[in-house]
């Protein structure tokens, strides 16, 4: 496992402290308990074959050991009660085992459910742009695949340091029934640590591609989902299918190669370290070591092998797992710094005026400024309307108002105060926004229209349910307005989801509102009625109106 690796694993650790000290305790106390149980097969074999504690030869101290710490066991009993310990240090080594696997599990989830509201949390606070420039697909692979990929390396991890405890004790105990034996076993196992070194690398690279595979895929299905209107009605369903299926076999083929690859470490060095058995064999057989020692080195022998052979198998799978945590540090690194800006001054009452002094802003990548010197001043109880061809700046103009944007030259003005002083929060809650767009959340169409005034008395629900002349219709749904709204408000027209958001946006009673093309889905008749719902607004509240409709632009100031 490379530093870095083990670095990012660790930090994801750090919220939980004792996970680690817990994890390798248990290592440890398993590791022994097995060790020791199988070391008591020394004297049992001496007490089976009747040769007492010589035929353990010329073993280390851990055989003579043993049979002192036996020794007092009666003759007749001496067989049945080694055993019946046996019994016991095995059953005390499944529990810890046990124990061991229901952290890492526990340490499984709870990373990856930290990782996913970790990146939810950084793209809600981050700035816009950089959020607006964050590719869909992208994001939802981080949140859906990714997170869980960096949740399955934590279990990896967790058997990966009972691995190495197992085989620090295991290493230890041989060394204490024979040290030569142990340096033939260790002269074996260092070459084969080579292999699985090179290994590790190509299945980093190989994870690395599986990632790539799920971002194509997710922005590919994303995608289609939300334009599956425009496939349909163009007759691209078998255009669109044939390249959804194609993303699809490259994530197929990603992860067929990174299972192979990490599959076939353990077979390998099962293979590779057959040699041991046979140069542990001949040199014992040689040195004149007891067949009880020789009996015990080799079952211990036998089971470290399994941990030797996990490790190799978890450095390479761990590997594969790195691609989805360095990305899931990159995007919290970038978007820690991409913080969204707020000054510190509360944002009272609108009481005079807002103005635009000389501002000008320009999206990155473009050559044309969206906005280039623009002043202007926007007073209270105004209804002020922009209009404009496409791409004029309209919209960049009313994100820059409600600081979604920072004007690259210039400065906006609240009753004096530059608006990048004032607590952005605050600044928001005194606007209400309506847009073309509609944006609904899932959930019904209370939730919705009470979304950003969750303490709304049923009174205010009412009164702007009826401005925005939405009552009718909503009486008409199963469920009133406890109906869902669907994903994206889809259950509904786009005539229905405008009049919910307009709802939402008067229900705010807010100093200023902004109306973004709020009624282009509406009909005539409709739009005429909300115009005058807007009229009684106008004397509360500074209204800034982006249309198109003559009748719109009429009422403006």
């Amino acid at each position: 496992m490379n530093r870095r690796l083990r670095q990012s694993l660790l930090k994801l650790m750090r919220p939980h402290p004792w996970v680690v000290p817990a994890l390798v305790t248990l290592g440890i106390l398993a590791s022994l308990a097995e060790g020791i149980g199988i070391g008591l097969l020394i004297p049992v074999l001496d007490d089976v074959m009747k040769t007492g504690p010589a035929a353990s030869g010329t073993a280390g101290p851990l055989a003579q050991r043993l049979g002192e710490l036996t020794a007092w066991i009666p003759a007749d009993y001496r067989l049945p009660v080694l055993s019946l310990f046996i019994l016991l240090l095995i059953a005390v080594k499944t529990v810890l085992l046990i124990s061991h696997t229901a952290v890492s599990a526990w340490l499984n989830g709870r990373v990856a459910h930290d990782l996913r509201v970790a990146v939810f949390d950084r793209i809600v606070n981050a700035d816009y742009l950089y959020v607006a420039g964050l590719g869909q697909g992208h994001v939802m692979n981080l949140i859906e695949n990714q997170a869980d990929r960096a949740g399955e390396a934590m279990t990896i991890f967790g058997d990966f340091l009972g691995a190495t405890c197992t085989a620090f004790v295991f290493v230890i105990l041989l060394a204490l029934l024979s040290w030569q034996l142990t340096l033939i076993v260790l002269a074996v196992v260092l070459p084969v640590s080579l292999f699985v070194r090179m290994m590790t690398k190509r299945s980093h690279r190989l994870g690395a591609r599986l990632m790539r595979a799920y971002t194509d895929f997710s922005t590919r299905a994303i995608e289609i989902i939300h334009a599956v209107r425009t496939i349909r009605l163009f007759g691209a369903e078998a255009i669109e299918a044939r390249q959804l299926e194609a993303a699809s076999d490259r994530v197929r083929r990603a992860a067929l190669s990174t299972s192979l690859v990490t599959g076939s470490i353990q077979p390998l060095v099962e293979f590779l370290y057959l040699p041991v058995f046979i140069a542990v064999l001949a040199f014992a057989l040689k040195a004149g070591i007891g067949l009880s020692s020789l009996f015990a080195f080799l079952a211990l022998l036998y089971r470290l092998q399994t941990p030797l052979k996990r490790l190799d198998h978890l450095r390479v799978e761990l590997s594969s797992h790195a691609p989805a945590i360095e990305e899931l540090e990159r995007l919290s690194s970038e978007s820690a710094d991409h913080p969204t800006r707020s000054g510190t001054r509360p944002a009272g009452p609108l009481r005079d005026s807002i103005e635009f002094d000389h501002v000008s802003f320009g999206y990155a990548g473009s050559v044309r400024p969206a906005l280039d010197d623009v002043s202007l001043r926007i007073r209270r109880g105004e209804i002020v309307a922009l209009i404009g061809a496409s791409g004029a700046g309209k919209s960049t103009l009313v994100n820059l108002l409600c600081r979604l944007y920072e004007p690259g030259a210039g400065r906006i003005l609240v009753d004096g105060q530059p608006l990048s002083e004032l607590d952005t929060a605050s600044w928001r809650r005194r606007i209400a926004f309506a847009g073309q767009d509609s944006d609904l959340l899932l959930g019904t169409v209370r939730e919705n229209v009470v979304f950003g005034s969750p303490d709304a008395s049923e009174d205010q629900i009412s009164e702007a349910l009826r401005l925005a002349h939405a009552a009718q219709f909503i009486a008409e749904l199963p469920g009133g307005l406890d109906a869902e709204v669907g994903p994206l408000g889809r259950k509904l027209s786009g005539g229905q989801r405008q009049r919910i958001a307009l709802a939402r946006a008067f229900i705010r009673q807010p100093d200023l509102l902004i109306l973004d093309e709020a009624t282009n889905a509406v009909d005539n008749i409709t739009e005429a009625e909300i115009q005058a719902a807007i009229d009684v607004l106008a004397g509360r509240c500074t209204i800034v109106v982006n249309a198109h409709r003559l009748a719109t632009l009429r009422r403006a100031d």
